[in-house]
């Protein structure tokens, strides 16, 4: 047997490989950024959150190597790390969430057309009163539209443009499904890839609409932060389109008999038939959720996000973003507990999302890329081209086909 077969068999001791995305866990930005996103010159998320917030401990982070692949970050450095450690260029242009996971999970960035709200708002508000739904300008001379009295219907302010609109309702004035079925009004209209379905409590209709505003970028839509959506009783949906399951290592795993769970925002912005979904948004039940999945499902792909850290960024709070950090370096912790010789435990992030740039949109930062397993060696991983890199190895380790894009690195992985 030749010491590349060798290698390649190690896989087969691995039985179940656990995926954490710390939303917007950024190390620092690209180097692209001055050419191609000048807004996020100085983003450094991990290293500006411990600036802004003061001394941050991630006991659990820190030992697989966080700090030591982001030195300057104010975190501690660990001399000996517990797993292989070292960074991820994103692979795909821009900084979005939905974006990111679908290079993360193997296949390119959807080809779909892009466009303010304003080219598609009369198709969308006909489409809206056709269904029942009674529809006006949010404000006079802006695109964003008031539906039923109580939803604002727009761009994502808080997205790039072109890419995402949203529905944005409040939980004191009406239920959550009413804000989803006017998403899906919207969604069987609009052509881009994402139309999102929010809500929230502690503020209602009227101050919706007030926080109705156009930005240069010719997007229309809420302010959600000066709103103060993104708080703890935040509620979401993402309606996707575009995407390519087929291509992409969740669905080649469940196609060749895997089992396959997705929990927080991953199980939103990823699609994958027969697939365990549970979507949730706060961070005590995400982490709540996949120690569960860890009991239940002994084998296959556990995928995880922590949305909560993103939204936080959205939130321009170092404080709390500091405050969801630690919870996850908990989390981290009690997965790294329960973790047996047959797993692959993987951390990383997606993008930036710099609390303390000066505006409330992800920013293009380098990610981290932590994996830990038994016979494993904790030594420094050259840098990756592409998040998409972490799909082509999960592939290898379960011996089926590979994703649309990617370039595995377990043989990296694997002693010398």
């Amino acid at each position: 047997m030749t010491n590349e077969t060798e290698k390649m068999k190690g896989s087969e001791k691995i039985q179940r490989v656990i995926l954490l995305v710390i939303d917007s866990l950024g190390l620092g930005e690209m180097p692209d950024v001055p050419r191609v996103r000048p807004q996020d010159r100085g983003a450094d998320t991990l290293g500006n959150v411990v600036r802004a917030a003061g001394p941050l401990s991630l006991p659990n982070l820190e030992r697989m190597g966080l700090g030591t692949v982001a030195p300057a970050s104010g975190i501690r450095v660990e001399p000996h790390p517990v797993a292989a450690h070292g960074i991820c260029f994103l692979g795909y242009d821009g900084a979005d969430t939905y974006l990111g996971h679908q290079v993360l999970m193997g296949s390119r960035v959807p080809d779909v057309p892009e466009e303010l709200f304003e080219v598609v708002g009369a198709e969308v508000a006909a489409a809206l009163r056709r269904a029942g739904h009674r529809v006006e300008v949010a404000k006079d001379g802006l695109a964003a539209l008031f539906v039923d009295g109580a939803i604002v219907v727009g761009d994502n302010l808080e997205s790039d443009p072109l890419q995402t609109y949203h529905c944005v309702g409040s939980l004191d004035d009406l239920a959550y499904d009413a804000i989803v079925d006017v998403a899906e009004v919207v969604r069987e209209v609009a052509r881009v890839r994402r139309v999102v379905a929010m809500g929230g409590q502690g503020f209602r209709a009227a101050e919706i609409r007030r926080s109705v505003e156009r930005r240069p970028t010719g997007q229309c839509g809420v302010n959600n932060v000066a709103l103060g959506l993104y708080t703890k009783r935040y509620v979401v949906r993402h309606l996707i389109r575009g995407s390519r399951p087929e291509v992409q290592v969740p669905t080649i795993l469940r196609r060749a008999g895997w089992p396959v769970a997705l929990i927080g925002k991953v199980a939103d912005v990823i699609a994958c038939e027969g697939a365990e979904m549970e979507p949730h948004v706060p961070t005590p039940a995400v982490l709540e959720a996949t120690l569960a999945a860890l009991q239940r499902v002994p084998r296959g792909l556990i995928a995880v996000n922590i949305q909560e850290a993103d939204l936080a960024g959205h939130d321009q709070d170092p404080r709390r973003y500091a405050e969801i950090l630690r919870l996850s370096d908990q989390g981290v912790g009690e997965i790294l507990a329960r973790l047996t010789p047959g797993d692959l435990f993987i951390v990383t992030g997606d993008h930036g999302n710099d609390p303390t740039i000066g505006h409330d949109k992800h920013t293009r930062e380098f990610t981290p890329l932590l994996v830990w397993g038994d016979g494993i060696p904790p030594r420094r991983l050259a840098p990756r081209e592409s998040l998409a890199d972490i799909a082509a190895t999960i592939a290898d380790i379960f011996g089926v086909a590979h994703p649309e894009i990617g370039q595995s690195f377990w043989r990296d992985l694997l002693p010398a």
